[in-house]
């Protein structure tokens, strides 16, 4: 059984301003998104984190280095395939006036049919990033043992993950809400992979992984580990 916890980074400087950061250099985690990477950190001291897998952004490297500090043996790789969509010309500059342009509504309902003026598709963002979720599962679960990865991404990133893993068509993806700091569980168990939990708080991680149930259950089943359809 293999799991990945998909971490979205902590709030940056750029989220506090409302600009859309994308690969834009220089964007730190400001003072708030520091206490939150602390705050997962401490949730997931006791995790057994098997593997860390970073975008190589900093805001996510940054966070990735604040759990990495209670897990000492487990080093940090970075993976360009899971870095942020590459918002072209639109990088840098403020949401409020982005959502003004006439391009905005097709980014919020029919995102599989644009493209950033000199940057990425949605179309190629989300093939990207599922295959690299598809390289770390095939990576980690090799063996009998159970593997728990942390992956450090970015919003978009993580909702088109989720969407692909639930089997719903990216232009659903925008439905998905992924706060900054949190945790989206995804868990693969033979060919069948299960979204665990989506968007939960640091107080939420250890319970998720410890109690929730690893396969489909008749009628949602009751929460207790021993629900599972036999």
């Amino acid at each position: 059984m293999t799991e990945i916890l998909l971490v979205r980074h902590a709030r940056s400087s750029a989220n506090a301003s409302g600009v859309l950061a994308g690969r834009v250099k220089g964007v730190h985690l400001d003072e708030t998104g520091k206490d939150q990477a602390k705050q997962l950190s401490l949730a997931l001291a006791n995790v057994p984190i098997t593997g860390l897998v970073s975008s190589p952004l900093d805001r996510c490297m940054e966070t990735a280095r604040a759990i990495g500090a209670n897990h000492p043996n487990i080093s940090l790789t970075k993976n360009s395939d899971l870095i942020e969509m590459d918002y072209g010309l639109w990088s840098g500059l403020k949401l409020s006036v982005l959502s003004k342009r006439k391009e905005w509504s097709a980014i919020q309902s029919t995102p599989s049919q644009v493209r950033f003026p000199e940057g990425e598709s949605f179309l190629e963002m989300n093939a990207r990033v599922n295959q690299a979720i598809d390289d770390v599962f095939a990576q980690y679960s090799k063996g009998k043992k159970r593997q728990i990865i942390a992956i450090f991404t970015h919003g978009d990133v993580i909702k088109a993950i989720i969407a692909h893993s639930l089997g719903l068509h990216l232009d659903a993806f925008q439905k998905i809400v992924v706060d900054p700091a949190s945790v989206s569980i995804l868990r693969q168990e033979g060919n069948s992979r299960f979204v665990i939990s989506q968007n939960i708080r640091a107080d939420g991680i250890e319970s998720s992984l410890g109690v929730r149930k690893s396969a489909a259950t008749v009628g949602g089943g009751d929460g207790s580990s021993n629900s599972r359809v036999r």
